[in-house]
């Protein structure tokens, strides 16, 4: 990998997408995703020495580690649509793919990201833990084309681990 500075670590993201639902064995493809955003959220406790005049923060400590997770998907699958409507699917006696809304209370599973893209450094994550639940409205109207947004949280699993996050040699430039 380049050592920085270099504009050879210039990054333009692009990749798939797979979700492994709890109780699944294997990985699916949720199809083209336009968006996918991790945001850490750390919470931490200030001390502040009382021994003079003026307090002076002397110490802080972490107390909470969280980070959401949003994905906007763009193919209108019955699957994906469970997780945005939080249901099971089923098939009825005719072939159709029919959605039991609401009838789960989060949607959980792995959800794996492979970088595909030809700029910059390729990355891999894979978040062990995931639980889903509608975020944004689901418009079945529209002149523009329809998406699927879901928000989540990363949860860490029995070992206190998030996932990982791994960064692969650079891509080959246009």
């Amino acid at each position: 990998m380049p050592v920085s500075p270099s504009t050879d670590n210039y990054y333009v993201g692009k990749g798939k997408i797979s979700f492994k639902a709890v109780g699944e064995l294997t990985f699916r493809d949720v199809g083209n995703v336009s968006s996918l955003e991790t945001a850490p959220n750390i919470t931490t406790l200030e001390h502040f020495s009382s021994r003079e005049g003026v307090k002076k923060k002397d110490m802080e400590v972490v107390t909470e580690k969280k980070m959401t997770v949003t994905m906007v998907m763009d193919e209108w699958t019955a699957d994906n649509l469970a997780m945005m409507l939080l249901g099971d699917v089923t098939t009825d006696v005719d072939g159709n793919k029919v959605i039991d809304i609401f009838s789960r209370n989060t949607f959980e599973g792995e959800l794996k990201y492979e970088g595909t893209n030809e700029i910059g450094p390729q990355m891999d994550i894979l978040l062990f833990k995931v639980a889903f639940k509608p975020g944004k409205s689901l418009n079945p109207i529209s002149d523009e084309w329809g998406n699927i947004e879901i928000e989540g949280e990363a949860l860490a699993n029995d070992l206190g681990k998030f996932g990982t996050w791994t960064v692969r040699e650079q891509a080959v430039g246009p």
